[in-house]
């Protein structure tokens, strides 16, 4: 008897609105825009590195295979050759993904996925250019260097989460006066 009810009433949501069945939904105002905030981080984070460090000091390029492979992994230590910008654009992002969202744990969740993937990201990266072996693995997870860069955007990334929840809470206030 049960199933008769459930299904006469699927049935009647069907005639009522015959396009939403068995049809998949996507919020895009939402999902496309944390969609392209990842996408603006993972190609634009290691694309300024790249590009300020496939030039020499003379102003010549270089080939990916004369790079120092623990670069995509030691990001840190060439921020101060590319003005910071990498993890600026970081810190940016994730400070507009939680700045948009109504409840600001969705968006410092968001944020904090970034890190992982730029992990992965670097991994990818090396197995393209230098080909597949395990110093990758070896350069993030066996040397201080790997666990400080990790910490240092998960800070960034966290703080720039927090900058946007706090500045959402202070236009808030300021337009309740």
């Amino acid at each position: 008897m049960r199933k008769k009810r459930s299904k006469t009433t699927e049935d009647k949501l069907s005639k009522q609105n015959p396009e939403q069945k068995n049809h998949f939904q996507m919020d895009w105002g939402r999902q496309g825009g944390v969609i392209f905030a990842y996408l603006v981080v993972l190609l634009g984070y290691f694309g300024i590195v790249a590009n300020i460090l496939l030039i020499t000091g003379k102003g010549k390029s270089i080939s990916y295979t004369e790079m120092d492979p623990t670069i995509l992994f030691w990001t840190y230590k060439v921020y101060p050759q590319t003005f910071y910008l990498p993890i600026l654009l970081l810190f940016f992002i994730c400070l507009l993904l939680t700045y948009k969202e109504d409840i600001p744990h969705y968006g410092i969740k968001a944020s904090l996925w970034l890190v992982p993937l730029l992990i992965v990201e670097g991994f990818l990266f090396y197995w393209i250019m230098f080909g597949f072996s395990a110093e990758p693995i070896i350069l993030q997870f066996a040397h201080g260097e790997g666990y400080l860069n990790i910490l240092i955007l998960y800070g960034c990334t966290f703080t720039g989460a927090l900058s946007g929840m706090k500045m959402k809470q202070f236009i808030k206030k300021k337009r309740k006066f």
